[in-house]
C-alpha cells in the first residue's frame, strides 16, 4: 500500500495508508459488538498509536460522506459495503494491529461507560480539596456516595481516577466494611491487587 498518510505519533508497525486506515475503522466497528462513537473509534486507534489523529479523523469522515459507515444515535453503524470491505479486507492488516484496536476501543467505551453511570465532583475548600463520588442507581437514587476532603488538586485528580477506574469495586469494599463481612473484604483486597 502507499505510504500516503501522516505518520507522527504512530509507533513501528502502525498504519501509513489511508486505505489501511480506513479498513481498521470498519473493522473495528464491525468487531467491538458494542455501540462506539466516531469519536471512540478515533480515540482508540490515536490512543494505540496505530494511526495519527488528523488522518483517523480524516478517514472517518470520508467512510461518513461515501456511505460506508452510518451514524444513529451518535453510534457508528457499518452499511453493507461497510462490512464487506471490512470482511474481505481485513486479512490485509496484521492481527497484532486489529487486535489492539478492538482491545483498545472496548477500553474505551468501558470507560465512557462507567463516566456515565459514575460521577466525581473535586470542588476547592479553604483546607484543600472535597471530592464527591457517587455510583448511580437510576430512578432509585444513588447507590453510594462518598465525600472526601484531600490536601491539593493532584490528591484530588487521583481519587477521581482511582474511583472512575473501578467504582464497583469501591461500592463492593464499602458493603464489606460497613457489613463487617469479612469474606467481602478479602475478596475486594484480593480484586485490589488483580488476583
Amino acid at each position: 500500500m502507499q505510504n500516503d498518510a501522516l505518520d507522527a505519533g504512530i509507533r513501528p508497525g502502525g498504519l501509513r495508508s489511508k486505505q489501511d486506515i480506513k479498513i481498521l475503522i470498519c473493522y473495528v466497528i464491525s468487531k467491538a459488538r458494542v455501540g462506539l462513537s466516531p469519536d471512540t473509534v478515533e480515540q482508540a486507534l490515536v490512543k494505540a498509536e496505530l494511526v495519527n489523529y488528523f488522518e483517523s479523523s480524516d478517514c472517518m469522515s470520508d467512510l461518513i460522506k461515501n456511505g460506508n459507515v452510518k451514524i444513529c444515535d451518535g453510534i457508528c453503524e457499518l452499511s453493507a459495503s461497510g462490512a464487506e470491505a471490512a470482511a474481505m479486507l481485513e486479512m490485509n492488516l496484521p492481527s497484532s494491529v486489529r487486535d489492539r484496536a478492538v482491545q483498545v476501543a472496548l477500553e474505551l467505551f468501558e470507560q465512557e461507560r462507567r463516566e456515565r453511570e459514575n460521577t466525581v465532583s473535586v470542588k476547592k475548600c479553604d483546607n484543600g480539596y472535597r471530592v464527591e463520588c457517587r455510583v448511580l442507581g437510576g430512578a432509585a437514587g444513588d447507590l453510594l456516595s462518598i465525600s472526601i476532603n484531600v490536601a491539593d488538586g493532584s490528591q484530588a485528580a487521583l481519587v477521581k481516577k482511582s474511583f472512575l477506574k473501578s467504582p464497583e469495586l469501591i461500592y463492593k469494599s464499602t458493603i464489606a466494611l460497613l457489613t463487617g463481612n469479612e469474606d467481602l473484604v478479602k475478596e475486594a483486597l484480593l480484586s485490589l491487587n488483580g488476583q
